[in-house]
């Protein structure tokens, strides 16, 4: 009696140990297969369908067409999200197709004037870019950008270039650095004082006064010589964009003010 009570006893707790246990969790790998992106890993329960996550990985000039079970796409198939069932640990290799077809490309002139016509790129077949048509007064073409304010892609002007979807370059401008001289003139003074140079929009301080009067003290400068003009304090900061020249301007020392 005591022995039947035992193995019922045994009965009973296997029936609750299988009750319990869950089917076996097992793994599908996601590889890039030459993509961009990093190994992803999906959890499936066994022989329960599920779909596949989304494909996450890119391939420039390649578009994904697929999973498989072979890197060279010799395997099973799979589509984007389809649902599954496994029975074992699985890795899923991206399938890629080169892009086709026509692409274009708009020219934006970015604060330039002019026109340009869109240019027709086939995919993945490399072109020069169209030169550059547009003009800027005061500033010089560099090159084009898929950003406006240059934080995307570069290209030089006329490169070879491979596309592969509708895209917009935006022209590059840098101010023109034209030279320009200030010109001291002592007024009455003596001495000698070089020219001082500065580059168009550029901010500046004046080189300090060398003149002497034998008479008089430096009082400041005026882009008049009878003082009539623009006042400027000796190493005053400015910016010029043309040639400009400076009248030193003299005052009686205060001593002889007061007298």
């Amino acid at each position: 009696m005591k022995k039947n009570y035992l193995i019922l006893i045994s009965l009973l707790a296997c029936l609750v140990f299988f009750a319990g246990c869950k089917k076996g969790e097992l793994i599908v790998t996601f590889n890039p297969n030459g993509g961009k992106g990093k190994l992803v890993t999906q959890n499936f329960t066994q022989e329960m369908a599920q779909p596949l996550m989304a494909n996450s990985f890119t391939y420039w000039g390649f578009t994904f067409t697929g999973w498989n079970t072979t890197p060279d796409g010799k395997g099973t198939a799979y589509k984007d999200q389809e649902p599954i069932r496994i029975t074992e640990h699985l890795v899923l290799y991206a399938q890629w197709a080169p892009v086709s077809g026509d692409f274009t490309v708009t020219f934006n002139a970015n604060g330039g004037i002019g026109e340009m016509p869109s240019q027709m790129f086939k995919a993945n077949v490399a072109q020069a870019i169209a030169p550059n048509a547009f003009y800027y007064e005061g500033y010089r073409f560099t090159g084009w950008n898929t950003s406006p304010n240059g934080n995307g892609k570069e290209y030089a002007n006329e490169q070879n270039i491979t596309v592969t979807a509708d895209m917009t370059l935006y022209a590059q401008w840098l101010p023109v650095a034209n030279t320009y001289f200030v010109i001291f003139d002592a007024n009455g003074g003596e001495g000698t004082m070089e020219p001082q140079e500065f580059k168009s929009n550029e901010y500046k301080e004046l080189e300090e006064n060398t003149f002497t009067h034998p008479d008089l003290i430096f009082k400041n400068w005026n882009t008049k010589a009878d003082g009539s003009g623009v006042s400027l304090p000796d190493k005053a900061w400015l910016q010029i964009n043309a040639n400009a020249v400076l009248y030193a301007q003299w005052e009686e020392p205060e001593e002889k003010n007061n007298k």
